[in-house]
């Protein structure tokens, strides 16, 4: 992007009408960084005292360090500078002016000279780098195939999807430490072998409290050798995906926004930052540490009124499985019409009765 740099003067030059070239003022520091470009400009100043870039048969020389010009001799008060693309930098830019046919130079002697500080870019990030264990060892836990588990290695991290089912984890490059290698396994489990969900609140905006849905699963770590790891954690975060269903999709409160994944770790449940993908069928969510991970579903906030435990569909009221059409509406609008008319024609015929008696 170029940028304007130099003018000094708060007077307007499209105002000026002088003709004679009396002056010539400059910036005195400007500061960008390397590989900038900026157009600076002088202001000439003509015998009224007005800044006056119109005046004729000047001619502008001009000197840089620190970067170049476009031009070191204009006929108008300006040139395109474009900064050093190197490290910082500390120079000038100098400028004279000259009019011809016997005009005046300016200045009289020696040149305007502008400051100019040149910032270097900042360094780029430098790219990460990853050491892989050589030779990166085969996992098979003891009980287990090589397909029961997905290794796990600094460079490529890695992803399994549990066998027989759609739970799934992927883990990023650099979420295991250097030099070393795990692995990881998924296996579903019943909810009824769980901790109980919290306590509903009493009041608020949020119940802060889910039902368990169809999925619930184990995520089982690895060291090098094959042992089960009681704990584990990641440098990165890992994606953890569920699969839900219909039923579940329903019987959330907030239907698509009331999917969650919740895990528990060793003393409560805690729910993740969860998406979910109505079209994979799956809500995901990320986490760093490891243990029961379950799908829930929200429940109504307190005072939050609904026909269904969990607050999915509301059926309306039933019709008999009928429901009349437009037109049927029409004609029972237009006869309750004609009742009022003709009740009102009644009335008025025996009150006219009864005053001709």
């Amino acid at each position: 992007m170029t940028s304007f740099i130099g003018l000094t003067s708060e007077r307007v030059s499209a105002q000026a009408t002088g003709t004679s070239l009396k002056g010539l003022n400059f910036g005195s520091t400007i500061t960008v960084q390397a590989g900038d470009v900026i157009v600076v400009t002088a202001d000439p100043i003509d015998e009224n005292g007005d800044v006056n870039t119109a005046l004729a048969n000047v001619t502008y020389t001009w000197t840089a360090t620190c970067g170049t010009l476009s031009s070191t001799s204009t006929s108008s008060p300006s040139s395109t500078f474009t900064a050093a693309s190197g490290g910082s930098c500390t120079g000038a830019i100098t400028v004279t002016s000259t009019q011809g046919g016997g005009g005046e130079t300016h200045p009289a002697a020696g040149t305007l000279s502008m400051t100019v500080n040149v910032n270097a870019l900042a360094a780029a990030e430098p790219a990460p780098t990853y050491t892989d264990p050589s030779p990166v060892p085969e996992i098979v836990p003891d009980g287990l195939t090589a397909d029961d588990v997905a290794v796990i290695i600094p460079s490529a991290g890695g992803s399994f999807t549990e066998v027989g089912g759609t739970a799934s984890i992927t883990v990023p490059a650099g979420a295991v430490a250097n030099g070393t290698a795990a692995a990881v396994g998924i296996v579903s489990v019943a909810t009824s072998g769980l901790p109980s969900p919290p306590a509903a609140a009493t009041e608020g905006a949020a119940s802060g409290t889910f039902t368990f849905g169809s999925s619930a699963v184990n995520v089982q770590w690895y060291d090098a050798t094959g042992a089960a790891q009681a704990t584990y954690s990641l440098n990165k975060p890992a994606e953890i995906c569920l699969p839900f269903t219909q039923d579940d999709l329903n019987g959330a409160a907030g239907g698509p926004d009331g999917l969650g994944v919740w895990r528990h770790n060793g003393t409560e449940w805690v729910s993740l930052n969860a998406t979910a993908n109505i079209g994979a069928g799956t809500v995901c969510g990320n986490a760093s540490s490891f243990s029961s991970f379950a799908l829930g579903l929200d429940v109504a906030a307190p005072g939050e009124a609904s026909s269904t435990s969990g607050g999915g569909e509301i059926s309306l009221p039933g019709t008999g499985g009928y429901s009349p059409g437009l037109t049927t509406l029409l004609l029972v609008l237009m006869a309750g019409i004609a009742m009022v008319v003709g009740g009102s024609i009644t009335v008025r015929r025996a009150i006219w009765k009864r005053n001709l008696s």
